[in-house]
């Protein structure tokens, strides 16, 4: 359009400075772009003007005010842009058009206005991150938007084309992440599509190298990431078909090696972007090698190093291994084990036969990406594949796994075995030794697992016997041992110790350590993980002493040389060299070790060198007690060593164990008769009771008179060392050492009850003692098995609190902490409860004043408070045991108001309530009748009404508001009831809010509209509350204002509700006016009429029913709110009416059951009127949500078609002759700004669904990669006729890069559907207007030399396990939520010009 006006202007042979004038704005404003534009357009159509004009004066006049479009108008607002705007909608509709205007005038000024305009916008473009942009200066992507305008009129400067490739290479190493795909698009490849030949080649020369060298300098995942952006947005010119001599072609980068390291680490980035570019450029240097046909390299690379090579010959080969090779990478994007494993397999015979071509490297970069899988499967596979390459000597060899049963060595670990023996056998003999060094080395530098550790040590211990280890590799061992394996799991450490100390035994060379190098290193091995006397592993270890005592190096001190075990030994063994604590373990296993050396040779018996060794030991030990004058370091010392003898001298052998299986048999049999007796199912007899008072005397006898220490308390089972590891003695033998502390503590909480504690043992410290004991036994029973103890802990509690508080607070601390971990084991999780309960919630301990046990008080509150919200978050794994939430109500039946403790949790554990509900009210998960949320919530309401007479009024006005709150949400049956039912009581007892209450009916809640029923439904119960109002009057007069407002409302649930609440009211204003208040006598006729007429609208069909089911409700019909005001009423009565799930009815003879159970006058315990236990459940439910479910039955099954414009279709064949905006226009249809970009998109279903989607939804166009897909049978049957209404465009995918450059200078903000590590979630993004949305292909998405095209990239949030949606359906979700975005202010702007 204003290119047709101004073609009409400048016709008319115009005031040229005039129009300038007119057109142009201030220096300091900011024009819209449509003003832009048009100035755009004029200084277009003056170009043919110019070239024709006649007169030169003319033509220098139009010149100069071009001249000064470009100075006073353009670079200030690009300026202005700069400093003011952000990355909007605006800002880059301004940019580009204020850019046109730029490229529009330097096309008709002299050259020297372009190269000046660019050197003043250049420095702009090597601004630092700290640095603004100012008056002077523009930002970086303003700056990169005005050069690509330029680039065109600066071809002919060969310093100003160098001074922006400079630029914009320096630009990619600074900006930052955000700036620099924008600025390599539009600089570099505007700069390099205005060349050609000499300048093109040097150009993209020079890139090449730059980038090559900055690789090389700082190999970076930063450097890597941003070389693969720039080499893939060049990719269209460095790698084309060569139709010249390689000397006059553009630079290969397939002769770099630089090049191909940069793909290779691009290959291996954590950025998936970055590895979808590189994978990009390997498949065209592929693709253009196999088209090219000739060797690669050429002529032969003079790098030394050569990682991609091309050989005519060998194509079918190469191309089976690169198609290969591209699947792999991709199928391990999606960690598809069962694509990679055929592939990788066939990649490696590729690589073993290609005698040079492949280089190794690339199958390590698709073992470093599956090594850094999330993927646990993949990872090992990957593992497994590398360890079963055998191209170092022998053939690969196939292990399999199937069938492998418990306790086989696993496949890693059997394949690791056999590439370590390969591996080191392949090594020359001289690098062994350093290779095994540092790779031990490597075990204690880095955390290890116990697994791998285990197989690595495993794998060390199959080597072949060699001396490679020296001193310096059993101290790397030492470090293992030390370091890496201290907190593995005790079996798994003590098997890799055995592997490591046969490494040791295997790899060591002997005539490079000293025995005592070695004594310290054995001390490294734990007696109970490992080397144990007796041991395969400790006979091992005494065959190579005894083969290599003579071969060990020597060791020298003052003079004496020392080979042998025996020599050693008599060195270190002197008195005057007795060793320290850490030198004892050392000294005491040489000893074993030299005893168990001469055992095993026949004929031989200890040597006298032995003996004289320990005479004086002993001498020394002999003379502890006599002699006074003996200096205590060396007694200490000997005791010290033989201490370490008598440990280390146990063998693995069998001990006995008849006294301790005695023992636990003894245990449990009294602990069967303690429960017999408990059961009264035998009677207690003098035999037995005598036999039970020396039980007692037994348990509670202290360790010595001295001390109050029970040490027959928690007695254990010691763990036998028999011969037969897999003995059914060894595998129970946990089982029966903690049943023999659990029989003990049964045998005790029956003595406690029963006997108490013995008068012979009575210590001030006796019960205190048992109470600790008890703590510990929680520690060492099972879950299962502390019931018990816990019955211990209740009857020893009242007795100790008022004088040992704390270890009572420890030992309920301890109980509920074992209660807590229990929750997700509903078997052990109740009965332990219920035993936490019997203990805490004892009558002793809840009669304390307020000044006794403050602090188990507090334990207690906030255990009470946690416990109570937990029976209502929890407290349905098991739904048929209700004795922990009985307890806890009888508890909090018991508090009493006047105690301001009690009272202070009282209101603290009401508001936690209230928050609980109020968190389940906003919480986004679904709300089913009788589900966990429902039960909470009405579990929630019993509480709170079980506490309301105990509540301060100032407390019940401070919480009005969130009972309030609570009727407008939107509620199950038997939660409402409950609300209702709180919101009577309290303006019954609290009458003077009231008027809070007729407040809620003036309030806006749009989503729940129908929770007016809520309040309605307190009306109807007016006359329970009217007697404790003052001015009664009024307060009906402003009762029936509300309900009349309601009863002809649009929904028929809120209008059955006022129609009840009419009737109940009017009745009751009868009444009152019977009594002399007449005040509502005028009112009378016209209710009345009302009232009639509404009943006489409910008189058939479904209205009928309902109106007669809800006035026979019980909550409207049977129940008074203060006569049924009981426990009852509210635990049985009310679940059992509302459809609530029998298991959640409490019967009142469950209440009875407790024997502290209160009972007042004021809420008594039952119901005291039959009327509502007489009743059964009906079917009117009352309906709070805010939905049209009250629409006529008969549309039930009916499915609404909408028209999603406002006209209807009359006429559609005239219609059909027109352009599909046309059409549209006609129809009054309103089309969006959104243009969809589908050419990399090929399957016809998919391209005809998105048809139909975006025209559905008003977008402006879709663009296809062919035309010829709208007369496709497939595409048709999904696009139902749309592509008539919807304007395509067609646009080839090799063309792409052009149209979004285009559509990038139109103001189009280019937004790509793709993953990537800066990708802004749907759910967050706001899109512009002028969106450009491009869609990837199905299988490859978006390739990655347009990824760099894109201003935006947007993923679609995701729940599950797959990755991707159909691409069709993430169109449609970004359509939508464009379309919903924009919807609301498309329609006002329609609207308003309506």
């Amino acid at each position: 359009m204003n290119g047709v006006l101004v073609k009409a202007v400048l016709a008319s042979s115009p005031d040229y400075d005039r129009l300038f004038e007119s057109l142009s704005w201030p220096g300091e404003s900011w024009p819209r772009p449509e003003r832009v534009e048009a100035l755009t357009a004029l200084i277009e159509g003056l170009g043919p003007l110019l070239a024709d004009s006649s007169s030169a004066e003319k033509s220098r006049r139009i010149r100069d005010n071009v001249e000064s479009v470009v100075w006073i108008q353009c670079l200030p607002l690009l300026s202005r842009i700069s400093i003011e705007a952000g990355d909007g909608a605006p800002c880059r509709e301004s940019t580009a058009a204020a850019c046109r205007l730029l490229s529009a005038c330097v096309r008709l000024c002299d050259r020297a206005v372009a190269g000046r305009v660019a050197l003043s916008v250049l420095p702009a473009l090597r601004l630092s991150e700290d640095e603004l942009p100012g008056p002077e200066r523009l930002s970086v992507e303003v700056a990169s938007e005005v050069m690509a305008a330029l680039i065109p009129s600066l071809t002919d400067d060969d310093h100003l084309i160098l001074a922006t490739l400079s630029s914009a290479l320096s630009c990619i190493k600074t900006l930052p992440d955000a700036l620099v795909s924008k600025v390599t698009v539009r600089l570099l490849l505007s700069l390099l599509d205005g060349c050609s030949g000499v300048r093109l080649r040097s150009s993209l020369k020079l890139v090449l190298e730059e980038l090559c060298s900055w690789h090389c300098a700082q190999r970076t995942a930063v450097v890597t990431e941003r070389a693969l952006l720039c080499l893939t947005a060049l990719s269209d010119h460095l790698l084309l078909k060569a139709e010249l001599p390689p000397s006059s072609c553009v630079p290969d980068p397939r002769l770099s090696l630089h090049f191909w390291r940069i793909v290779q680490d691009g290959l291996t980035h954590r950025d998936s972007i970055s590895r979808k570019r590189a994978l990009y450029l390997l498949k065209r240097c592929v693709a253009l090698s196999e088209e090219e046909q000739v060797d690669c390299p050429h002529p032969p690379s003079g790098e030394g190093e050569t990682l991609f090579r091309w050989a005519p010959n060998r194509s079918e080969l190469l191309r089976e291994f690169w198609e290969d090779y591209a699947l792999v990478m991709e199928t391990l994007e999606e960690n598809q084990v069962h694509v990679v494993r055929p592939l990788i397999k066939s990649s490696v015979r590729v690589v073993a036969s290609g005698v040079g071509l492949l280089h190794p490297s690339w199958l390590l970069c698709v073992y470093q990406r599956m090594f850094h899988s999330e993927n646990k499967s993949l990872m090992r596979e990957g593992v497994c594949h590398l360890l079963e390459l055998q191209i170092l000597q022998q053939p690969t060899c196939s292990f399999e796994s199937a069938g492998q049963s418990v306790g086989d060595c696993p496949e890693l670990a059997a394949k690791l075995q056999g590439f370590m023996v390969a591996f080191f056998s392949s090594l020359p003999s001289e690098h062994r030794g350093s290779v095994l060094l540092k790779m031990i080395q490597q075990l204690s530098s880095k955390y290890w697992c116990a697994v791998p550790l285990l197989f690595l040590s495993q794998a060390l211990s199959k080597l072949p016997p060699s001396p490679l280890l020296e001193i310096d590799g059993l101290t790397a061992l030492r470090e293992v041992l030390r370091c890496t394996m201290i907190t593995h799991q005790v079996m798994l450490r003590g098997a890799a110790q055995c592997f490591l100390l046969s490494s040791a035994l295997c790899l060591t060379n002997v005539r490079a350590v000293t025995l005592d190098d070695v004594f310290s290193f054995l001390m490294h091995f734990h007696v109970e993980e490992s080397l144990c006397r007796g041991t395969n592993i400790w006979n091992q270890l005494c065959v190579w002493l005894s083969d290599n005592e003579s071969s060990f190096k020597p060791r020298i001190v003052d003079g004496d040389s020392t080979v042998s075990v025996s020599q050693f030994l008599c060195f270190s063994g002197q008195i005057e060299r007795l060793p320290d604590s850490k030198e004892a373990d050392r000294l005491a296993r040489a000893i074993l070790l030299c005893v168990d050396m001469e055992k095993s040779q026949c004929g031989t018996k200890i040597s006298s060198t032995l003996e004289s060794l320990l005479f004086p030991l002993m001498d020394t030990l002999s003379r502890v007690s006599t002699n006074i004058y003996m200096p205590v370091r060396k007694s200490d010392k000997s005791l010290q060593l033989l201490l370490r003898l008598l440990q280390l001298g146990e063998t693995a052998g069998c001990q006995h164990v008849g006294e301790e299986q005695g023992l636990a048999v003894a245990m449990a049999s009294l602990a069967t008769v303690c429960e017999l007796l408990e059961l009264e199912v035998i009677n207690m007899q003098t035999e037995t009771c005598y036999a039970l008072k020396e039980l007692n005397e037994y348990f509670y006898s202290p360790l010595s008179q001295s001390q109050a220490l029970l040490g027959n308390f928690n007695k254990r089972l010691l763990k036998p060392h028999t011969g037969d590891s897999q003995g059914p003695l060894l595998q129970d033998w946990g089982c029966i050492a903690a049943k023999l502390i659990r029989d003990q503590w049964i045998c005790l909480s029956f003595l406690i009850k029963d006997l108490g504690i013995p008068e012979i043992c009575r210590a001030p410290d006796t019960l205190k003692a048992a109470l600790s004991c008890s703590v510990d036994a929680l520690a060492l029973l099972p879950s299962d098995l502390v019931l018990p103890v816990l019955t211990f802990m209740q009857a020893v509690l009242p007795q100790l609190l008022l004088e040992e508080e704390m270890l009572c607070v420890e030992a309920v601390t301890v109980s509920w902490e074992l209660v807590q971990g229990l929750s997700n084991n509903a078997n052990d999780f109740w009965p332990a409860l219920k035993g936490f309960i019997s203990m805490v919630f004892h009558h002793k301990l809840l009669e304390l004043t307020h000044t006794q046990a403050l602090t188990f008080a507090a334990t207690l509150k906030q255990v009470i408070k946690i416990r109570l919200l937990d029976f209502e978050t929890n407290g349905c794994d098991n739904l048929d045991e209700q004795l922990p939430r009985i307890c806890a109500l009888t508890l909090l039946s018991r508090l009493d108001s006047s105690n301001r403790q009690h009272e202070r949790l009282i209101e603290e554990l009401v508001m936690a309530l209230l928050k609980k509900d109020n968190e389940i009210s906003k919480s986004k998960v679904r709300y089913y009748s009788n589900s966990l949320q429902h039960r909470v919530k009405n579990r929630v309401w019993q509480t709170l009404l079980l506490l309301l007479p105990k509540l301060r009024e100032e407390f019940v006005a401070s919480l009005l508001n969130h009972v309030f709150e609570a009727g407008f949400c939107s509620n199950q049956a038997s939660v409402k009831y409950l609300i209702e039912w709180m919101m009577i009581l309290i303006l019954i007892r609290y009458p003077q809010h009231i008027d809070n209450f007729w407040t809620c009916f003036s309030m806006d809640h749009e989503k729940t509209k129908t929770s007016v029923c809520t309040f309605l439904s307190v009306l109807v119960h007016l006359n329970t509350i009217m007697p404790h109002l003052k001015e009664k009057a009024v307060q009906l007069r402003k009762a029936l204002d509300i309900i009349l407002q309601y009863c002809f409302n649009h929904n028929f649930s809120v209008r059955l509700y006022a129609l009840l609440a009419l009737k109940r009211v009017w009745n009751l204003a009868e009444i009152q006016a019977e009594e002399g208040a007449d005040s509502l006598r005028e009112l009378s006729t016209v209710i009345e009429a009302c009232l009639n007429q509404a009943e006489a609208m409910q008189s058939t069909g479904n209205a009928n029913k309902n109106w007669i089911r809800i006035q026979e409700h019980f909550f409207f019909g049977a129940f008074h709110p203060v006569r049924d005001y009981s426990v009852e009423t509210i635990f049985y009565t009310f679940p059992s009416l509302s459809d609530l799930a029998d298991d959640e009815w409490i019967p009142t003879w469950k209440f009875e059951k407790l024997a502290h159970f209160p009972e007042s006058l004021r809420f008594p315990l039952k119901n005291p009127s039959p009327d509502l236990s007489q009743l059964q459940p009906g079917d009117w439910i009352q309906q709070d949500k805010g939905t049209e479910a009250d629409k006529e039955e008969r549309w039930a099954e009916v499915q609404k078609k909408i028209t999603p414009w406002r006209l209807g279709i009359q006429e559609q064949e005239p219609e059909l002759q027109l352009v599909p905006p046309q059409r549209a226009a006609r129809l009054g249809k309103l089309h969006g700004a959104l243009l969809v970009v589908a050419s990399l998109i090929d399957k016809p279903t998919n391209l005809g669904g998105l048809c139909r989607t975006c025209e559905i939804f008003g977008a402006s166009a879709l663009v296809l990669d062919s035309l010829r897909h709208v007369s496709d049978k497939h595409f048709q049957s999904l696009s139902v006729s749309s592509e008539l209404w919807l304007p395509l465009l067609e646009v080839k995918p090799v063309e792409l890069t052009d149209f979004l450059q285009l559509k990038k200078s139109e103001g189009y903000c280019i937004v790509g559907a793709e993953q990537t590590a800066n990708s802004q979630s749907l759910q967050d993004y706001h899109f512009p207007e002028k969106t450009l949305l491009l869609l990837g292909n199905e299988r490859e998405g978006i390739p990655a030399n347009l990824l760099q095209m894109l201003d935006v990239c947007v993923e679609i949030p995701q729940q599950g396990v797959i990755r991707s949606l159909n691409v069709h359906v993430s169109a449609a979700l970004l359509i939508w939520e464009y379309t919903r975005q924009h919807l609301v202010s498309s329609s006002t702007e329609v609207s308003s010009r309506n």
